[in-house]
């Protein structure tokens, strides 16, 4: 049986007081965050703008050019066509036949006499011979 656990209400109050504090911190860390940028002299803000401007523009003449998108879906395209093509047309019963083990082979490998009874046939089968001959 599973054991749950009880929430009595010293962890209730535990946890409010944590979210309190939580939320009294963010509210001084924003107040204390908006109080620096306020204080920020006019040249580094002039900085700041010129350097935020100079970004959005270089990052606007990156981007990729438009045709290359495209190509990209159509390269993904050509290749499930050659090869769902390429596929169809290879005969089944070259591919059936170069798959599966000759079924002397699985006699072999599954049977319980081992492959040393295999090698020494030819004196078994003269054995056996010899026996209804003699």
């Amino acid at each position: 049986m599973k054991e749950f656990k009880q929430i009595n209400g010293d962890d209730v109050k535990q946890k409010n007081a944590t979210h309190e504090n939580t939320a009294q911190f963010l509210n001084k860390l924003t107040d204390d965050l908006d109080q620096s940028v306020e204080a920020i002299d006019v040249a580094t803000q002039a900085r700041l703008r010129t350097a935020r401007r100079e970004a959005v523009t270089a990052s606007e003449t990156r981007s990729q050019p438009a045709w290359l998108m495209p190509m990209g879906s159509l390269a993904a395209a050509a290749t499930v066509a050659v090869l769902t093509v390429s596929l169809w047309q290879m005969p089944t019963d070259q591919a059936t036949d170069s798959q599966l083990p000759p079924l002397e082979d699985i006699a072999l490998l599954s049977d319980n006499e081992g492959l040393e009874f295999y090698e020494d046939l030819d004196f078994y089968l003269w054995l056996d011979d010899e026996k209804e001959a003699g």
